[in-house]
């Protein structure tokens, strides 16, 4: 090789030596700097449902936290999997973020034949945040008065106990299923398009049960409409303290959804580290805690690592769930 070839190749190596030194360091700015523009908050639902009202109290502590406007943008459709798909293809740079949730990061894969993004790979998943447990109940007409009687009539009366769900793979139609396995009993699920109509047919006797949101139900329950068997975690739930836990006659049985926060795969540590601080100082705001306490949320945050960890195990119990429900989604 002669001399000159050789000159020019070492010139070539300082350069691309100097642009990855540079890009490192305008990695780092950036991260130090985070955030210097509004942030994106995708939520996977329409306005008005649960997720988005928890968003938007998210949205708001988190901007006052951070100095900069967070922006909510609902993208609702396909179950969750179209905004779950905005993010996986997301910049991961920190201004794009998500509510990570028992539907769209655990049903959905095994609900879906096909969903556009890996649950896991694809997503930078940094905290959990809030679960909301649901509460079994059953219309009056059922006698029935525990979880032990409830069971025992099931089994006298095989396919006689009908209830009711938003649709395929929703948390209600999960719950049920999971129960329908552990108690060994056969109940019926029927699918609403408008649960609000489920509802409705629930307190004229229509159906006999179904498994909802305690801060939605529980009004029932306390007016002598409904008749109120446990809530589906392993702790009583503090709007209705006298309830138990199914798992409390179901030995185990315990499910939940559950809301955390995340983004797309690859973002720097320190952005991740930077809003891991300010969303567990933003779970302990008494602000928050009485609103979400409000809706029948539990706050559960969780660190980083022990969070995927959690994800991981929970895509394989609701992908069970659902793979031995036979469930599809319409």
């Amino acid at each position: 090789m002669n001399r000159p070839s050789l000159v020019n190749q070492i010139k070539k190596m300082g350069l691309w030596a100097l642009a990855l030194c540079s890009a490192m360091t305008s990695l780092g700015a950036q991260a130090q700097d985070y955030p210097n523009r509004p942030i994106r908050f995708v939520v996977p639902y329409s306005a008005g449902t649960t997720t988005d009202v928890i968003a938007r109290i998210y949205a708001q502590k988190l901007s006052e936290e951070l100095g900069q406007s967070v922006v909510v943008d609902n993208k609702a459709g396909a179950g969750g999997n179209i905004a779950a798909e905005t993010v996986a293809r997301a910049a991961p740079d920190g201004y794009t973020l998500t509510f990570s949730t028992s539907a769209t990061h655990a049903t959905n894969p095994a609900l879906y034949s096909k969903v556009p993004f890996d649950p896991i790979k694809d997503f930078t998943h940094i905290t959990l945040m809030v679960s909301a447990p649901n509460m079994l109940v059953i219309n009056p007409k059922v006698p029935a008065n525990n979880m032990a009687e409830l069971i025992a009539y099931a089994k006298a009366n095989p396919g006689k106990l009908t209830y009711i769900s938003a649709g395929s793979g929703t948390s209600p139609h999960m719950a049920g299923e999971l129960l329908k396995t552990m108690a060994d009993i056969d109940i019926q699920h029927v699918p609403y398009k408008n649960i609000t109509q489920g509802l409705t047919d629930l307190l004229s006797g229509e159906v006999t049960m179904t498994f909802y949101h305690v801060p939605v139900i529980y009004p029932h329950v306390k007016s002598g409409q409904l008749k109120a068997m446990g809530v589906a975690t392993a702790e009583r739930n503090p709007i209705a303290p006298e309830v138990p836990p199914i798992g409390d006659t179901v030995k185990g049985y315990e499910l939940r959804p559950w809301w955390g926060l995340s983004g797309p795969a690859g973002m720097p540590k320190d952005v991740v580290d930077k809003l891991y601080k300010a969303t567990t100082k933003i779970m302990t705001d008494p602000d928050v805690q009485k609103r979400f306490t409000e809706l029948g949320m539990i706050i559960t945050p969780m660190p980083t690592q022990e969070f995927n960890e959690f994800t991981v195990t929970e895509l394989a119990k609701w992908g069970k769930i659902v793979r031995d429900s036979g469930a599809k989604a319409n």
